[in-house]
């Protein structure tokens, strides 16, 4: 099976069709050099870490309060597959989003396309509409910012979105970064009339929240 079938294969619910749709080329990241260790990251009300199998109930229910599929736990059990293949593989992949408090899913994220090499990045987030316009994304693309810029030793993270998704706009503009330019949509380079808008930080730009 191709990659893009592979992909179209896996693309169900919100949680993993979000995902794929931002990360689907996440197996290209180079893998971490020695001393570079995805872990846990927490922020006020989040804790980012990586997906376990014990997992499997949450990312069940995540899928079925978004209300586009009911719970689907071998969907979400390939899911879940993907996440321990890109751990194992690159030593990088997504991370859940739970509320301390309570203890919730509420969204993942994560840093494909990464070139070690080159010191460069990209971020993705989503959020489950339920959980929205509380700063939730924010607080995790700030997160992962720093992650990247620390210890990940980047020199310069984008991030893009669609040219009417005013949300995550925002989101990217709270966390300090900057409009560069209107590239191609990664869903379909080939199509000049779809573009994305693409959001750039470099290191050294990323704030303390009090300031």
């Amino acid at each position: 099976m191709t990659l893009r079938n592979e992909l179209s294969f896996l693309l169900r619910g919100p949680l993993t069709n979000v995902l794929w749709n931002r990360i689907g080329h996440a197996r290209a990241i180079n893998s971490a050099p020695p001393g570079v260790k995805m872990h846990p990251l927490e922020t006020e009300r989040l804790l980012l870490r990586e997906f376990r199998q014990e997992d499997l109930g949450d990312v069940v229910r995540w899928e079925a309060e978004a209300k586009t599929q009911d719970g689907n736990e071998i969907e979400s059990q390939k899911f879940l597959d993907f996440c321990f293949g890109e751990y194992r593989k690159s030593g990088m992949g997504p991370w859940g989003m739970w509320l301390k408090d309570g203890g919730l899913l509420v969204g993942n994220c994560a840093l494909p396309h990464i070139s070690f090499k080159q010191g460069t990045g990209e971020v993705n987030y989503f959020v489950a509409r339920q959980y929205r316009g509380q700063g939730l994304a924010t607080e995790a693309l700030r997160a992962l910012l720093g992650f990247g810029f620390g210890e990940m030793g980047l020199v310069r993270i984008q991030g893009r979105c669609a040219p009417d998704n005013k949300g995550s706009e925002r989101v990217m503009q709270k966390a300090g970064m900057k409009f560069e330019r209107m590239i191609p949509s990664v869903a379909a380079p080939d199509d000049t009339s779809r573009r994305e808008k693409l959001f750039v930080m470099i290191r050294g730009a990323l704030k303390p929240l009090s300031e």
